[in-house]
């Protein structure tokens, strides 16, 4: 076994494996989200709830930087509206439940955009392939 001086190991390459990893984490859990997009059976607001649940699970650390911001603005294109309600009978009683904000927001976006989020979202994905592949 080689001794190694700490001292002269980078702080780079000490990073390296771990920065890799997040890529590879952030690859698959978008891989998951354009495979939803692309298998679910119901129509596109209700692929993009489901392709939101693996965005929710990534953290900033785990995209490269330059890909963060795309990455949180097609999150907050997903929660953007104004949470809505739902009545429902609990008991006796009429009570006002939140829908939340992804469904919210879903509930009133046009297909259109509904469109170019998926697309944003297949594009995060195909730019996480290419540097993966390429490390």
């Amino acid at each position: 076994m080689a001794d190694h001086d700490p001292q002269s190991i980078s702080f780079e390459n000490s990073r390296a494996p771990s920065e890799e990893n997040g890529l590879r984490y952030a690859r698959e859990k978008l891989g998951v989200a354009v495979w939803k997009l692309a298998t679910g059976l119901e129509g596109i607001k209700t692929r993009l709830a489901d392709a939101y649940v693996e965005l929710g699970i990534l953290q900033e650390s785990d995209l490269p930087p330059d890909l963060v911001d795309e990455w949180k603005r097609i999150k907050a294109d997903l929660t953007s509206g104004k949470l809505q309600y739902e009545i429902k009978v609990i008991g006796a009683e009429l009570v006002e439940q939140p829908i939340g904000l992804l469904l919210s927001t879903l509930r009133f976006m046009r297909k259109k955009k509904a469109e170019d989020i998926a697309r944003r979202i297949c594009a995060l994905k195909a730019e996480l392939d290419i540097r993966v592949n390429k490390s």
